[in-house]
């Protein structure tokens, strides 16, 4: 027996057979008058083992599970429930607030979530490991009906690197604001073993041809060059501005010259298949009269071919809806780059709401491959 949270878009029918259940018994455990009434938040009992806890069997058909806290729906996803040794599984976390208030969440770094994963009770893998996060304080208001989401791809390897042993695989999702200590959201996946092929006589593949490169690969990272006051001369980008508050040098780039209209930051640079990159940059809130900070700040790796054409997006991707107003370092690593790869691009993205005043500062780029 356990407690399940209905979530958006639930119906009795669709939990029960979710749950190898009927209808009728969940009228019965729960005292349900009408089987078409559910409210979001509901809680139901159900009689089948819970997803995600001791005795876990082989998943559900429908991979996600919702909890509700403290009036936030958490709903944590996976993009399938059974995956070959090695796939890629990809999860997505979402918190609705779903009450008729503004709640306020507060956060003791810049991380805002994080995902484990768990074989028989004990962790192989955290997300936030490999992770940097800015050491300041933070809060988020989740308006009524607002959303946040978070995606992040684990490639199936433990703490150590090591691909982990096929079986069934509890996968955690957690807010880890203050006020909701970490609590989480189980979902059970399963992991097959990878299909041997039969042997064939072919020559061993070889890695991808050529070595990465050492050191910084952008040009003009502190951008220092500039055509005039709103073009850099190395970087394109649109509504941006050459301002002096800077981490080093003489100038850095400013996003947001127009500070309620989008800005972009990119430059491309030759990239190789098979290799992981590493963007480090510095980045500030840069406040206006009358300061007023509202805006989301992305940062995100491309690769493409050698005909330009679009590949992939790297995971992950860096994102902060908050700023302090001194040059912070943030890191991110990507993945293993793609097949086919022959560029990679860094892409700025300064986002405001109607109402900001403020604007972002990046300085001291470096992207290399590792």
């Amino acid at each position: 027996m356990f407690v399940y949270d209905v979530q958006p878009g639930d119906t009795l029918y669709q939990i029960a057979r979710r749950y190898n259940t009927t209808v009728q018994r969940l009228l019965e455990l729960n005292n349900l008058p009408d089987p078409d009434v559910l409210t979001v938040g509901m809680q139901l009992q159900i009689d089948a083992p819970a997803p995600g806890e001791a005795g876990e069997g082989t998943g559900s058909a429908d991979p996600y599970v919702a909890r509700l806290f403290d009036g936030i729906l958490h709903v944590l996803a996976t993009d399938q429930p059974l995956y070959s040794r090695g796939e890629p599984v990809r999860l997505s976390f979402l918190k609705v607030n779903i009450t008729s208030s503004p709640i306020t969440l507060h956060y003791r770094t810049g991380q805002r979530f994080d995902f484990a994963a768990f074989r028989e009770g004990r962790e192989v893998w955290r997300w936030s490991a490999t992770q940097t996060f800015p050491q300041v304080t933070g809060r988020v208001t989740l308006q009524p009906g607002e959303t946040q989401s978070f995606h992040v791809t684990w490639n199936q390897r433990d703490n150590s690197g090591r691909l982990i042993e096929p079986g069934t695989v509890t996968v955690r999702g957690y807010n880890v604001a203050e006020e909701l200590r970490n609590r989480s959201v189980p979902v059970v996946i399963r992991i097959r073993p990878a299909v041997v092929p039969t042997p064939v006589p072919t020559p061993v593949p070889t890695p991808a041809p050529g070595v990465c490169p050492s050191g910084n690969l952008l040009t003009d990272p502190g951008f220092e060059q500039w055509r005039d006051e709103n073009t850099p001369v190395h970087w394109n980008g649109t509504n941006l501005y050459r301002t002096r508050y800077v981490k080093s040098g003489s100038y850095a780039a400013g996003m947001g010259a127009v500070h309620t209209e989008r800005a972009t930051l990119t430059q491309s640079v030759a990239g190789l298949p098979g290799r992981l990159y590493q963007l480090r940059f510095w980045a500030r809130e840069i406040p206006q009269t009358p300061p007023r900070g509202n805006f989301t700040l992305n940062a995100t790796v491309f690769f493409y071919d050698a005909a330009g054409r679009f590949i992939s997006r790297a995971d992950p991707v860096f994102t902060q809806t908050t700023l302090p107003e001194n040059y912070t370092l943030y890191t991110m690593t990507t993945g293993l780059s793609p097949a086919g790869t022959a560029r990679a691009e860094v892409r700025f993205a300064f986002t405001p709401a109607p109402d900001n005043n403020n604007t972002v500062g990046i300085d001291d780029v470096d992207f290399r491959c590792i």
